[in-house]
């Protein structure tokens, strides 16, 4: 038996921390099961970046979400692949697998808000790397005296230095 840990809306994850979507019309719907490809997300991040697309594994049809719910806790949903519904998952997974992807209701909510979310796969926000300054540099960022060159010091060639007695 299967057990469904979580749930939001129309999504929810199993025990072993599969996700699914339950798909169509309430009175004629079916389980999608979805691929997540960032780790270390929370079920909200995975659902709010829209971190996951369809592996291609549906369901048989359900007459409501709870009987859909049911079947999956008793092991009673007949899998099968639909080869189309896995492309798109693909195509999907590669354009939300970029470093700086952002689904467009957040990027609609920044510009109304003009408050900018950083991606929680990118960490905290950076702090910016050192920087040294030309007019006022720490003595690490100082260049070493030996790497400099002298500016009093010239080149020689032997044919035009005189001999040395």
């Amino acid at each position: 038996m299967t057990r469904i840990r979580q749930r939001r809306d129309r999504h929810f994850i199993d025990d072993r921390d599969r996700l699914y979507w339950i798909n169509g019309p309430e009175h004629h719907c079916y389980l999608s099961e979805q691929r997540q490809w960032r780790t270390g997300l929370s079920f909200d991040d995975v659902l709010t970046w829209k971190q996951c697309a369809p592996s291609g594994l549906v369901s048989q049809r359900f007459s409501s979400l709870q009987a859909a719910c049911e079947a999956f806790e008793h092991n009673q949903v007949q899998w099968s692949l639909d080869l189309y519904l896995r492309r798109m998952g693909d195509e999907m997974a590669l354009q939300r697998g970029v470093d700086d992807y952002k689904p467009t209701a957040l990027k609609e909510e920044e510009v109304r808000t003009g408050r900018l979310r950083r991606q929680p796969w990118l960490g905290s926000d950076p702090t910016p790397a050192p920087r040294c300054e030309l007019t006022a540099r720490p003595a690490s960022c100082r260049p070493v005296a030996a790497d400099l060159p002298h500016q009093l010091r010239r080149r020689r060639s032997s044919a035009a230095s005189p001999p040395v007695r």
